[in-house]
């Protein structure tokens, strides 16, 4: 326990260090040309310099903690993404009475307990606000596109049971630069995840609290314990493997009971007015497909995946292993359907009863009912802790699932092999152990964007919104490359699903707000040009970064490589669909010929982009001579 708190200490530090110094250099940028003895006297010369020395102590002690990396492979074994076919696991990696993988509940741990996080309790009223008595049209069309896209990625991910499979097919599909904007989009993303789940527990806190949070958002008290949340919830992972999955099973029956308890309860309650709440709310002009990312409504669906991060970890044969990856997504996606809809309809006769305004959260409508003339006093507490544990245990599950890809990533050197490579760990039951370094940087990540946005939960959700959803996209394109992998009679109807879902997807990118779209793209295009140019710096032997040893794909760029043009393409259909995001944007609500039009113009643009996709990857796939993925 003692050696498990130190490493977190060093972890606190190293990140408490490295947000310090950003903070203070973006202060002291703001400055003109100030004297040496006025930087002195300048507050933010002294945290970026104690930052900068606190990074500095952080990584020493972590670097005197190290020994000699032992021979045996991780404890906590995962299958790296390889363009071939799966190779068998190493015997040390399984232990030969499947007890150490994922059982059902573990699964549906993973699956549930990423959806039901923040989104219930901050997309609901927002879908109120938008569209009114109509809120439940919402949740049914992301419901449905969200059963759709999990179709097509489950069974084509079961096709090859192992960890990394999100990246696995495309890598097979497309080459290696498409791979690297897919891997740019899942990686932030998910690093994302937990710092947005941190703001979103924190203005739940701030029910009882209210210095934590504002109009504009979470105050300064607020953003710090957002910090520390985000760093917790990270930290969490480091402990042992089965103790992080067992524990993410329980909260997620918890985070499931509550919301369940709380319709039931509110359905049987009778609403009270709330004095000076002003009139009752109305529907704003936003139409469906606007709402579903504006509105949280994607943000809700997102996390099924999780169980095909880590499919390789899945217990039982092939058969087996995949009926428990279908029940746990196909369950998730079906039960949360039904659970937001029942919340959405008890929301909104309490919000028409009680006559409140735009944005009153569950507690204060459960504060003013009344069950059989009782008060709900009980069930304000229910709900103010799910406020908190439910944004919690989702980061948790994010967290859990991108170590596993970024695992995956660095064993084929998409990103420096150190992340990989066992190092000597003090953590309980983790004596060679390399995730505690991959999540060291996850949460430098998370911390730096939580930092960057102010906490503001919006820009976090749409940050993870849209980078999921072209990753989702793109997804669909590989079922369709590799059609022939799959089996006959329902399986043969999956790339017309996937054609449909990769449509959908640019409609709902096209018609949300424009300040959401150009935000995500640019996290896709900042992330995909770091993980191209460190390498290639790394190959000019540019000082300091030597110890980035990733593989240089940018040099493939300038080459007649067939990788080449499935990633010019990917580039061109993303530079498109902002264009057209900003042209919808500019266009009047009124006009309702230009809307459609340019609506028929994003399915025409989508559709001859999937059609070069699948032309591209299929050109690839003969070039590149790959075997099949099928065992």
């Amino acid at each position: 326990m003692r050696h498990t708190l130190n490493a977190i200490a060093r972890m606190f530090l190293c990140a408490a260090g490295f947000v310090m110094s950003i903070y203070g250099s973006v202060q002291l940028n703001a400055l003109k040309s100030p004297s040496f003895g006025e930087l002195l006297h300048e507050s933010s010369f002294w945290v970026a310099a104690i930052g900068g020395l606190m990074t500095a102590i952080a990584f020493e002690a972590m670097r005197r903690a190290q020994s000699p990396a032992p021979a045996p492979q991780p404890a906590e074994p995962t299958e790296p993404i390889t363009p071939v076919a799966p190779v068998a696991p190493e015997k040390d990696e399984r232990p030969a009475d499947d007890g150490d993988k994922l059982s059902l509940v573990e699964v549906v741990g993973l699956a549930a307990g990423g959806v039901i996080g923040s989104g219930w309790l901050l997309a609901v009223p927002g879908l109120h606000e938008s569209l009114g008595e109509a809120a439940l049209l919402g949740w049914a069309a992301g419901g449905v596109l969200m059963l759709t896209i999990a179709v097509v990625m489950v069974e084509f991910g079961l096709i090859s049971q192992r960890t990394g499979g999100l990246l696995f097919h495309p890598h097979d599909a497309f080459g290696p630069l498409v791979v690297i904007v897919l891997a740019a989009s899942l990686w932030i993303s998910y690093a994302i995840n937990p710092a947005a789940q941190a703001a979103a527990a924190v203005n739940g806190l701030a029910e009882v609290v209210p210095a934590l949070a504002g109009e504009s958002g979470l105050t300064r008290i607020g953003s710090a314990l957002a910090v520390a949340v985000t760093a917790a919830i990270i930290a969490f992972v480091l402990l042992p493997r089965r103790l992080v999955l067992r524990t993410n099973a329980a909260l997620t029956l918890l985070k499931i009971a509550i919301p369940v308890v709380f319709v039931v309860c509110l359905a049987l309650a009778t609403p009270a007015p709330l004095t000076g709440s002003g009139p009752a709310a109305g529907p704003t002009s936003t139409g469906v497909m606007s709402a579903l990312i504006t509105s949280g409504v994607i943000y809700a669906y997102i996390g099924f995946q999780a169980p095909l991060d880590v499919t390789g970890e899945v217990r039982g044969g092939r058969r087996e292993a995949a009926r428990r990856v279908r029940w746990a997504v196909y369950g998730t996606v079906v039960g949360s359907f039904l659970l937001y809809s029942a919340l959405q309809l008890v929301y909104a006769e309490h919000m028409a009863a009680s006559g409140a305004a735009h944005g009153t959260s569950y507690a204060r409508l459960t504060d003013a009912a009344t069950l059989a003339g009782a008060p709900l006093d009980w069930l304000v507490v229910l709900v103010r802790l799910a406020a908190i544990i439910a944004p919690i245990g989702s980061g948790i599950v994010f967290t859990y699932a991108l170590s596993r890809e970024v695992y995956a990533l660095s064993a084929e050197r998409y990103v420096p092999s150190g992340l990989h490579e066992p190092r000597a760990s003090r953590l309980p039951g983790r004596t060679s152990d390399s995730f505690w370094l991959i999540l060291l940087v996850n949460l430098v990540l998370a911390l730096v964007v939580l930092v960057a946005v102010g906490g503001d939960w919006q820009t976090l959700a749409v940050l993870n919104t849209i980078p999921i959803l072209i990753l989702y996209a793109v997804t669909c394109v590989v079922l369709a490359v590799r059609s022939d992998l799959l089996g006959t009679g329902l399986q043969q109807l999956l790339p017309f699903a996937a054609y449909a879902a990769f449509v959908v997807i640019a409609l709902v990118v096209n018609e949300s707000a424009w300040d959401r779209v150009w935000k995500g793209v640019a996290v896709i295009a900042w992330g995909s040009l770091v993980l191209l140019v460190l390498p290639w710096l790394h190959h000019l032997r540019v000082p300091g970064l030597g110890w980035y040893d990733a593989k240089n794909h940018g040099a493939r760029l300038v080459s007649r490589d067939p990788a080449n043009r499935p990633f010019v393409v990917l580039a061109l259909y993303l530079v498109a669909l902002t264009l057209l995001s900003a042209v919808r944007h500019r266009i009047d609500d009124d006009s309702v010929w230009s809307v459609w039009s340019l609506r028929a113009l994003v399915m025409i643009v989508a559709s001859g982009a999937f059609v070069l996709l699948v032309g591209a990857g299929r050109r690839y796939l003969r070039q590149a001579r790959l075997t099949s993925t099928r065992p």
